[in-house]
């Protein structure tokens, strides 16, 4: 089951009632907004006891079409690596 940020938002509001839910998502908001420009700079960001998300680059590749036979080439790409922590990956 996949859990939006407004599940998120709701589990938080149900551990801090006293704050309002907006202001609470627009906490989430901010910290989303962070990570990804803090990825966009190709920074790492690690967060204790959950884990560590980073940028690698994946090297460019020939690959042929199986329906046509035609090779292209991809081009070098960047992706989002996550790395669970201790806690998170002994679950």
């Amino acid at each position: 089951m996949n859990m939006l940020k407004r599940d998120l938002v709701s589990m938080v509001h149900q551990q801090f009632p006293q704050h309002f839910k907006q202001d609470l998502e627009a906490v989430a908001d901010v910290i989303f907004d962070t990570m990804t420009d803090a990825l966009r700079e190709k920074r790492r960001i690690e967060i204790r006891g959950l884990g560590s998300f980073s940028i690698h680059r994946q090297k460019g590749r020939e690959f042929v079409n199986p329906r046509t036979g035609v090779r292209s080439t991809c081009p070098p790409n960047f992706r989002i690596v996550f790395r669970p922590g201790k806690d998170l990956a002994n679950l």
